[in-house]
């Protein structure tokens, strides 16, 4: 059973981000492709069009109630991630938290905002991992870029998604949380501002990133005209409870709220 070398450990826990190269034979992927046809076929009720009428148009879906049976399941056992996340984090226990899908077509996406998926999350702790797979070769410009160390830094305030012209427009509009720098225009004018991670990578290629790390980018243009991605995210026993000002969505469901307890719900499926 493949297991992340040592220097892969170090990577991911030093730089937040490192890429598995045909980490998915070719049966994995087509299996984990049947799972992103499966959910643009038949979206959940959380599944909405980011940003529409305009240039930054793209179909976003989350937490589909039914993906897990029709599919994840199987291809996360049959690719033996619970084993391989629990190295990489050093975790006894490894549980599913989500997955996500992402569609960007046309040849006329621009940006995702840079953002940390943890200013939405009530959540701290080392073991987080995203799963980002694409189905396309993409060049680095188009795929997803990560601000290496950032994981380890401070967490800045949410983005909204709600204004297409300001792309760290904060979620919280009252809070202490600092706003997003705008790490597009900092790379536009200097591009050694920030430590940035992108990788030319091929269908089977698993780009594994820390979910608390600045990341974004990921434009499409007339030479990488789509971009299909599926996110699968995992914690492990370092994940506790931080709540997060305003509370965007209901976390009621998990079992504890409280500060610094386990971060565990039942519906996170634990595979270890």
């Amino acid at each position: 059973m493949r297991i992340p070398t040592g220097a892969q450990k170090g990577v991911f826990a030093e730089e937040g981000v490192y890429l598995a190269k045909g980490f998915l034979t070719e049966d994995l992927l087509r299996k984990a492709r049947a799972c992103f046809d499966f959910v643009r076929t038949n979206p959940s009720p959380r599944a909405v069009t980011a940003y529409p009428g305009t240039d930054q148009e793209h179909f976003v879906d989350d937490s589909h109630p039914e993906s897990w049976q029709s599919g994840i399941k199987n291809f996360v056992a049959e690719a033996g991630v619970a084993h391989y996340v629990s190295q990489l984090l050093d975790s006894e226990h490894v549980w599913y938290f989500l997955d996500e899908y992402f569609s960007k077509e046309g040849g006329r996406v621009s940006y995702t905002p840079w953002h940390q998926d943890h200013s939405v999350i009530p959540t701290q702790g080392k073991h987080w991992v995203n799963l980002w797979i694409s189905f396309q070769s993409l060049p680095a410009r188009n795929s997803l870029g990560v601000i290496r160390g950032s994981h380890l830094g401070q967490l800045y305030n949410g983005a909204s998604y709600r204004d297409p012209k300001d792309l760290t427009d904060p979620l919280y509009k009252n809070s202490e949380y600092k706003r997003l720098p705008d790490i597009r225009a900092d790379l536009e004018r200097d591009p050694a501002s920030w430590d940035m991670a992108s990788f030319d990578t091929e269908p089977g290629d698993v780009l594994f990133v820390h979910p608390f790390a600045l990341h974004g980018g990921a434009p499409i243009d007339e030479q990488t005209p789509e971009r299909h991605t599926m996110v699968l995210r995992f914690f492990g026993d370092d994940a506790v409870y931080s709540p997060r000002p305003g509370m965007a969505y209901d976390w009621s469901y998990l079992e504890s709220q409280t500060e610094g307890e386990p971060f565990r719900a039942k519906q996170y499926h634990q595979l270890i």
